[in-house]
Parts: C-alpha cells; structure tokens; sequence
C-alpha cells in the first residue's frame, strides 16, 4: 500500500470567527512564547516550529456543518497536544515569566519522563513532556516480560 498522507498539521481554536484583534493577538502569542514562526495568515494561519512541525490556529465556528465547528471543546476537550521539551524545568519557568497558566510538574506518571500541563490563552489544554530518550518499544517489551513472570509465578 502505498503512502498517500504526507504531513499531519493540528488545528488550534484560538478565538471566534470574525474577531480580528483577538486573532492577531493568539498569532503573536504562539510565535512570542512558544516559538513559532508564521508561515502564511489567509482566514486560518499556519505557524511552524524550527524543526518544521506546523500547526493551524483558526476562529470557531458556532454552524455545525463549518470545517471549523468545535462544539463544546473547552469545557471538554478531547485531544492531546504534546509539547516535547529537554528542559521541562526551564519550559515552565519560561511559560509563568510569559503569564502562562501552568500545572505542576510530575516526575514519573510510569512512563519516565517528567510531564505537565499549561493552556494557552484561549483555554486550549496542552502538554509538555522531558525528552528522556526513553526506548518506548524496549520499555514496553520488558514490561511485558516482566508480567508474563508474574503471571506464571502465580
């Protein structure tokens, strides 16, 4: 089968349709404290981080058959965005000087790797994650190891 998706961008509720100011000001605030760049702004904008991951910010729609319909995403989000950081120490300090609402860093949810939570300004819920270059698939396969002795001790 051959691979027909080339690129995954992530759209981003920033603001309603229609309300300008408050738009440019969620552009300004993805290139000013998260580091993106403007890619092109043509009713949606599609920022872009160094490493070329790209994200869509857009304006709400309240018309169930818009492309851009979010329902009730706020108050119920149902995604999960994650930042990957070296430092999430140095993330979150940089986050709070930048007024960023910010949750606590948690050392190990069983993964390895410390993680937290932050929002940006338009109640959109992200989460930044430490790069510990944990090997997923070795971890995985020892854990399952690991089980099946139990499993079998038992």
């Amino acid at each position: 089968m051959a691979t027909i998706v080339k690129k995954f961008v992530v759209g981003i509720p920033v603001t309603k349709s229609g309300n300008a100011e408050e738009y440019e000001k969620a552009i300004e605030w993805y290139v000013n404290v998260l580091g993106f760049e403007v890619v092109w702004k043509m009713g949606i904008a599609c920022l872009k981080l160094e490493n070329g991951q790209e994200i869509g910010l857009f304006g709400e729609e309240d018309d169930e058959n818009s492309l851009w319909y979010t329902g009730d995403i706020k108050s119920n989000p149902h995604y999960s965005i994650q930042f990957i950081t070296d430092n999430i120490e140095e993330l979150r300090s940089d986050l709070i000087k930048s007024g960023v609402a910010v949750g606590e860093i948690i050392l190990d949810t069983g993964g390895g790797e410390p993680i937290m939570m932050f929002y940006d300004p338009y109640g959109n819920r992200f989460w930044a994650v430490e790069d510990k270059k944990i090997d997923r698939v070795k971890q995985a396969r020892d854990q399952a190891i690991a089980q099946l002795s139990v499993d079998t001790l038992s």
